[in-house]
């Protein structure tokens, strides 16, 4: 039975995350039930908060209780933070980067195996660190499974259920983001196993097989990543998704959001092929540079050109004497098709719209536009007024996150920008709970109402909110489309029509996707609350975000 102390800090986590981002949890049916020895082992991209993320997400009747594991430094720190990380149950564990010296973990393992041989649950990390960027850290070894297989070797019933998960954060840091959690279908083990177990060497220590672990650590490994929107580079994942609106259209929130991420991912594989080829180019390029002078491939030079020309923005090709050899695919150069994508995306943001408002063949007409520019006005102002009474009461954590995130962004990146999410979540935990007091104490004349209408209202002005911003959003983009020269439009869109042919080439004979995007509409629709569903939040695409313009970089 989990303390009191962990179902209260559970309780919170639960309303800020959700708070936060919008989430979807898939494979909930793959969840060991308690009795089960299970080690949880999801992909590490986001701090504390994916910690965060998997006490909310798994529901109490399937896990009572689940141990987390994190660094030890924070069992030296006397902060708030500090404390809601020791209060639910988290097993700290040393780091080699935080001492410079080899560590010793026997405590925390022996911990963490009389956690499983219980049939409980823990969560391991098999990265090993947080760090934000687009690609999964090779999976270390655990010694976890095997020592506690060992220790129950004669017993034929035991098992371990390694429970692989999949965190994918469309945009992080992002308020209100879109996040998928799918829970793998589980790896199961048993002391019949004989590789995992461990033997006596001939120096008297205790020794698995390292192949057989491995073996094992490289499934999960494939398992997560295969679920993830894993990518070599931020580059190659933007101009996925360009890639995937290209082909699937206005398809968008329309699929699950798991559905989406597989659509991505299909296209990040494609794409990639791509970084690779160009990899190999510059490692012999390197080796051999009396070919190229000036040390650069052609690769480099072999430009995708945005110029700006009287009749509109056009993409042209520098025609080189010397090419590179291609990487083509029925018939499609996908280098070429990699720096058309890219250039359209820029083109794209260079004016402010996004890939939809350029699909029709011809433009809105301008009254048309007009129009509809000013029934959002209106809706953004009803919208205005029925927020800012909420806007009030979380103004307090909206200038408390925002300023630490002011801090953050100013230090080196990849070390901590996956910690901006992490430092959002914390200060909110910590500051509803006093907004709600200091309201009710004010209001207390009414507390009868206020006391439940105060958390309502807060919550509705999210919603209203996100309305809001797309609202504004939709707003200036139909606004930039109204100055539009129509020779401009047509060009933009010529261009759009000619990457798309190449787009829906792959996906319909490289990817095996149908030829038909809706059919990739499942029975199975988008999970949500009602007025908080996906479809009522009117969000065209899962990547966007509280902003008011498209996010469309990650970098």
């Amino acid at each position: 039975m989990a303390p009191l102390a962990y179902h209260l800090v559970r309780f919170l986590f639960k309303v800020s995350i959700n708070a936060f981002y919008a989430i979807e949890v898939d494979g909930l049916e793959n969840i060991p039930p308690d009795g089960c020895p299970t080690i949880l082992c999801p992909n590490h991209s986001n701090s504390l908060t994916d910690s965060i993320l998997l006490l909310s997400v798994v529901p109490p009747e399937k896990r009572d209780m689940i141990r987390m594991t994190a660094k030890d430094t924070f069992w030296k720190k006397n902060d708030i933070f500090s404390l809601f990380v020791k209060s639910v149950g988290t097993v700290p564990i040393k780091r080699t980067k935080d001492y410079n010296a080899k560590v010793d973990n026997t405590a925390a393992i022996e911990t963490l195996v009389e956690t499983l041989e219980k049939g409980n649950c823990i969560c391991l990390f098999p990265e090993g660190i947080s760090r934000y960027h687009s690609q999964i850290a090779n999976f270390k070894p655990g010694v976890a499974p095997s020592e506690t297989l060992t220790r129950n070797k004669d017993k034929e019933d035991f098992s371990i259920h390694i429970l692989t998960a999949s965190l994918v954060y469309i945009h992080r840091e992002k308020f209100r983001s879109n996040v998928l959690v799918k829970f793998n279908p589980p790896i199961v083990i048993t002391p019949k196993h004989q590789t995992l177990l461990k033997t006596l060497a001939e120096d008297g220590s205790k020794r698995s097989s390292e192949q057989a672990i491995n073996e094992l650590t490289n499934a999960m490994e494939e398992i997560v990543r295969s679920n993830t929107l894993d990518s070599p580079d931020w580059q190659t994942l933007r101009i996925a998704h360009t890639a995937r609106k290209l082909y699937a259209g206005e398809l968008g929130t329309r699929i699950s959001l798991s559905e989406y991420v597989k659509l991505t991912k299909k296209f990040i594989d494609l794409l990639s092929k791509v970084k690779t080829t160009e990899d190999n180019d510059n490692s012999e390029s390197s080796s051999n540079n009396n070919h190229f002078p000036n040390g650069n491939s052609l690769f480099d030079k072999k430009q995708i050109i945005v110029e700006r020309v009287d009749a509109g923005n056009l993409l042209s090709v520098d025609n080189l004497e010397v090419q590179n050899e291609k990487t083509s695919h029925k018939g499609i150069d996908l280098a070429t098709l990699v720096r058309d994508l890219s250039a359209y995306q820029d083109l794209l943001d260079s004016h402010g719209i996004k890939d939809y408002r350029v699909s029709r063949p011809t433009p809105l007409s301008k009254s048309s536009l007009i129009f509809r520019i000013y029934l959002r006005i209106i809706w953004a102002f009803v919208l205005t007024s029925l927020s800012l009474p909420g806007w009030i009461l979380w103004s307090p954590i909206f200038i408390a996150v925002k300023y630490k995130e002011y801090q953050i962004r100013k230090l080196p990146i990849e070390d901590n920008f996956d910690e901006i999410a992490q430092y959002k979540l914390l200060i909110s935990t910590i500051l509803l709970i006093p907004i709600y007091f200091v309201i009710c104490f004010v209001t207390f004349p009414f507390i009868l109402i206020t006391s439940w209408l105060i958390p309502v209202l807060m919550w509705l002005t999210i919603r209203w909110t996100e309305d809001l911003f797309q609202t504004i959003r939709s707003c200036i983009s139909l606004t930039k489309l109204l100055f539009l020269p129509t020779s401009e439009y047509n060009a933009i869109h010529t261009v759009r029509e000619n990457i798309r042919a190449n787009v829906k080439e792959l996906a319909v004979h490289e990817l095996g996707l149908p030829e038909n995007p809706e059919n990739l509409i499942s029975k199975v629709r988008p999970r949500g609350m009602g007025y908080f569903s996906i479809r009522r939040r009117r969000k065209k695409d899962y990547n966007e975000v509280l902003r008011l313009w498209d996010v469309s970089s990650y970098e």
